[in-house]
């Protein structure tokens, strides 16, 4: 493991901790109907916290790939795939914390918001998979910069449509709020099936060395 590696680790724990926040946020209602004790205040602790957890979680994978080259290659996607993922959160949780839309009932609304919060997400997704997870540094070529758009795109299209589709289809009967529905589970669930189909269009085709 590089001193580069340590230090981008750091900043995606640190990123990723700050991220979360506005998603906390967005769930207090839910939370404290549940857990009086909740305190919002101590989730400031994760910028702080989260770099020393992810640091350790990359000196073990170090060991690891040493057997397994391929797995280094993996964590790095997976924590920017993480990071990735709690900009689309933070964005998706701040958007819907200042509109104050019953995204059950404002389906396209919401959509529209999933669509932006990916957005933010998918152009963070290209810089840091391109410099850090497949190592393609250098300038932006066209042709590279169309196919990570165009398999981004294809993600983006399972990505929002799967989760405006679960907060469609589930509705009030989850037995869950619309606020954890729509702004933890349906979205997760959208980006677990668009980082299997980017990480694979990625590494055979727009980042293959």
């Amino acid at each position: 493991m590089t001193k580069r590696d340590i230090k981008l680790g750091a900043i995606i724990g640190f990123l990723i901790g700050l991220l979360a926040l506005p998603t906390i946020k967005n769930l207090e209602h839910d939370i404290l109907s549940k857990w009086q004790g909740f305190k919002f205040g101590y989730f400031f602790l994760l910028p702080i916290i989260l770099p020393f957890i992810i640091l350790a979680g990359l000196f073990i994978v170090d060991k690891l790939a040493k057997k397994i080259k391929v797995i280094w290659q993996l964590a790095r996607f997976v924590l920017v795939g993480a990071l990735n993922t709690f900009i689309d959160f933070g964005v998706l949780g701040f958007l819907l914390w200042v509109s104050k839309i019953d995204a059950g009932q404002t389906i396209a609304l919401y959509a529209f918001f999933k669509f932006i919060s990916f957005s933010f997400a998918a152009t963070n997704s290209y810089f840091w998979n391109k410099s850090w997870t497949f190592e393609k540094g250098g300038k932006v070529k066209g042709k590279e910069f169309a196919g990570f758009y165009l398999i981004t795109g294809v993600g983006a299209l399972l990505n929002v449509g799967i989760a405006s589709l679960i907060v469609r289809m589930v509705g009030s009967s989850a037995g869950v709020s619309s606020n954890v529905l729509a702004g933890i589970i349906a979205p997760f669930i959208g980006v677990l099936v668009g980082f299997m189909w980017n990480f694979l269009g990625y590494k055979f085709f727009v980042f293959k060395k």
